[in-house]
Order: C-alpha cells, then structure tokens, then sequence
C-alpha cells in the first residue's frame, strides 16, 4: 500500500487528487523516500500560488496590475521572498493579497519542509528498525541453536549419571 511505517500512514491522509497539488502529494505520501517526489509537491504548490495569486491581483487590482503576466511576476518575488520592489501593488486590495500571499507561502513551505523532513527521517528509522530487527532476529536464532545444544548436551550427561548410578 505505502513505503510508510504504520504508525505514520494512520496520521496522514491522502487527498482527493484532483488538482496537480492533490495528486503530487499523494505521490509523496505513497513514497516518501523520494526526494524528486517532495520536490514535485513543493514546486506544484509555488506554482499555483503563483497562478491563482497572480490572477486574483489581476482581476482584483487592474490598475497596478494591468497584465496577469506582471501580477505573475510579482506573485513569484513574493513567494521566493526576492521582492526586487520593479513591481508592488500601491492599491490597499493589492497590498492585502500581497500579505496574504506572504504569510501563507512562509507558513506552507514552513509546514511542508518540516513534514517532508520528518517523512524522510521516518523512512530512514523504519529501514534502520528493519535492519536492526533482522540482525536480532538472526541473534535470537544463534542464541536459541546454542541454548538447545545445551540443553541436549546436559541431558545426555544427565542420562551417562543416571545409568552410572
């Protein structure tokens, strides 16, 4: 089903995959090792916030903004945290979504490289968790082999006293 622990699988959830976003994450979700698969969510996620950001300027500030490709522009500055100040919106609407767009990119790629981070340490302990289980197991197996050839072995000096008595 996923390359996730149990433990991790019960605490995330898949989504419903209609939009690029929905289905790069759960591609991620399904095989969090993969770091071309994180990078996918993450670039996914820039770009449509540049895309729904930069259209709803356009829409909303015309003056400023009298092209969706210069609120585009503007919108990726923003997200990347550039900001050369070419383009800024002098409209208050303008402003507000520039602030909106500000504090939920850092918020979101915050919360998103945090998460990966931990998905990909979780990946890392349940390999090493597999790893060290076997080598138990097989030391387990060894320990056992050797603790029935005692057992024998003092069963049969057992059985030679018996007999001698």
């Amino acid at each position: 089903m996923t390359d996730l622990p149990e433990s991790a699988t019960s605490q995330v959830r898949l989504t419903p995959g209609k939009t690029p976003v929905g289905r790069a994450w759960n591609r991620f979700v399904t095989h969090p090792d993969s770091v071309r698969r994180a990078i996918a969510v993450i670039v996914t996620a820039n770009l449509t916030v540049v895309i729904v950001g930069g259209l709803l300027l356009a829409f909303v500030d015309p003056v400023d903004y009298p092209d969706v490709w210069r609120a585009f522009w503007y919108v990726l500055q923003t997200i990347t945290t550039v900001g050369y100040g070419d383009v800024t919106p002098v409209e208050p609407i303008g402003r507000i979504i520039g602030a909106l767009i500000m504090v939920a990119t850092i918020a979101s790629l915050s919360i998103l490289t945090a998460f990966i981070t931990s998905v990909f340490v979780e990946a890392r302990q349940a390999a090493r968790r597999a790893g060290s289980e076997a080598a138990e197991k097989a030391h387990r197996e060894r320990v056992e082999g050797r603790l029935t050839e005692l057992v024998e072995r003092l069963e049969r000096i057992e059985r030679q006293g018996t007999r001698r008595s």
